[in-house]
């Protein structure tokens, strides 16, 4: 019987002395959604050669995108305006994919 209480104690101080994992920052969350966002739209549009079906597809994804970041509570309207700005500029150009050439 002292065997099971030591061991139901033992248990007690591993959860509550074991190490936690650290949250992550608002900055290193908010990148980790922009770059799911990047991917996505890379995935959805490669492949389509028609420029007007291509058009479309990327209107709907980045209606659908904002719609999802203005539900998010890691950003605010400004953030997400410029993030639906940045990920229009997107080119895709005969299947492939490329970041907006700068300025």
């Amino acid at each position: 019987m002292e065997i099971i209480i030591v061991l139901i104690a033992l248990g007690f101080l591993y959860l509550i002395l074991k190490p936690k994992a650290k949250p992550k920052s608002k900055k290193q969350k908010q990148v980790e959604i922009i770059e799911s966002y990047e991917r996505k739209l890379k995935s959805e549009l490669s492949g389509i050669e028609d420029r007007t079906l291509l058009v479309k597809k990327k209107i709907a994804l980045l209606k659908n995108f904002s719609a999802e970041l203005h539900r998010n509570l890691f950003f605010d309207e400004d953030e997400v305006r410029d993030i639906i700005e940045k990920l229009a500029k997107y080119e895709v150009n005969g299947g492939n994919y490329s970041h907006p050439r700068p300025n």
